[in-house]
């Protein structure tokens, strides 16, 4: 049996909320679950298991009809699907009522509840969420049916206000995979057993680092859990290096051509250190415009050469306060900036 876990879809959602590229994202993450489905025609896997907030939001009527035409490009897979606590089935979610045309089924219970695919001898265990919070932990007794087969819990949560897990109890529980849902960066709890796939794209600049979906084969001889990259942007941090022997313009094309190098589809921190001309202030308008830049941080630069400007100015109040912050960089850069501007 192959399986496709993706988790944390949050159609719907707009990340980085008024910076240009905000509407831009929110639709690359429904091009990129199109995507995915994609992936599974030509994995031809029997099962996509999506382990909840597949919504930013409580769904619409025609959200759900979306949802519905898009998992109806699925060629032979099923698709089995819980609510998290964003997409939550409430007492009036129009997901209670609504009937998927595609092969989706949804374990809409507010206990575990089970579904068996005869052709694939597959169990499929789960619930959703009824409410924003579920501070209790719903999954410490959950254990298979007994029956043989294949059997794959979805399970959303744990942390202390969704779910709390204990994943070393879940462990020994008996089902033969585990799909989490909930926390957004990929984590392999226990290898080929036990895992999150992450947000299926980076929602918010915290999220760095890969994202993507987990792919899953389970045999009588074999069992392999294989994280697959899959985001089509990635948020990250680049560290910058400056000299104080560099021009104005040889700044900036050291931050293009670094940028440039880690790819230009990425959002990006960019966080410079070491020293600059104190004759030089920066703008970064147009690497703004070039580039989608969520942050820019000067951090402990130093402005001026440091040994020449401190012997230099010994026997003055420049050289004082350099020796009192010389174990303070950043307030050292900014002090001795300052001073300087007053003595032009």
């Amino acid at each position: 049996m192959k399986f496709i876990h993706a988790a944390d879809i949050h159609l719907g959602a707009e990340p980085d909320k008024g910076q240009p590229w905000s509407q831009t994202r929110k639709k690359e993450i429904k091009n990129t679950f199109l995507r995915l489905v994609n992936e599974a025609n030509e994995k031809a896997v029997n099962f996509l298991f999506l382990s909840g907030d597949i919504f930013h939001k409580t769904p619409s009527l025609q959200d759900l009809r979306e949802l519905d035409y898009i998992l109806g490009k699925l060629h032979m897979t099923k698709t089995v699907l819980i609510a998290g606590n964003h997409d939550y089935i409430g007492e009036d979610s129009l997901y209670q009522g609504y009937s998927f045309q595609s092969q989706t089924y949804v374990l809409s219970d507010k206990q575990i509840q089970s579904i068996y695919f005869e052709d694939e001898k597959t169990y499929v265990y789960g619930f959703s969420y009824w409410c924003q919070e579920i501070l209790k932990p719903c999954y410490q007794d959950a254990k298979p049916n007994g029956k043989k087969g294949i059997h794959i819990l979805l399970a959303h949560g744990g942390d202390v206000n969704h779910v709390p897990m204990n994943f070393e109890q879940l462990k020994w529980s008996g089902f033969d995979y585990i799909a989490l849902g909930h926390i957004h960066k990929p984590q392999m709890i226990y290898e080929d057993l036990m895992a999150y796939p992450g947000s299926l794209e980076p929602l918010d600049p915290t999220e760095t680092g890969l994202h993507g979906y987990l792919f899953g084969e389970i045999t009588e001889e074999k069992q392999i859990i294989t994280f697959v990259p899959f985001a089509c942007r990635s948020y990250l941090h680049a560290d910058i290096v400056l000299y104080d022997t560099m021009s104005e313009e040889e700044i900036y094309d050291t931050i293009e051509t670094e940028l440039v190098r880690m790819g230009v589809e990425n959002l990006f921190h960019i966080h410079l250190t070491g020293s600059i001309d104190p004759n030089i202030t920066l703008d970064f308008t147009d690497i703004k415009h070039q580039f989608m830049i969520i942050s820019i941080e000067m951090d402990q630069i130093f402005y001026g050469n440091y040994e020449e400007l401190q012997y230099a100015n010994q026997d003055n109040l420049i050289g004082i306060v350099m020796e009192k912050l010389k174990d303070h960089p950043k307030a050292l850069s900014y002090a001795v900036k300052a001073l300087l501007s007053t003595t032009d």
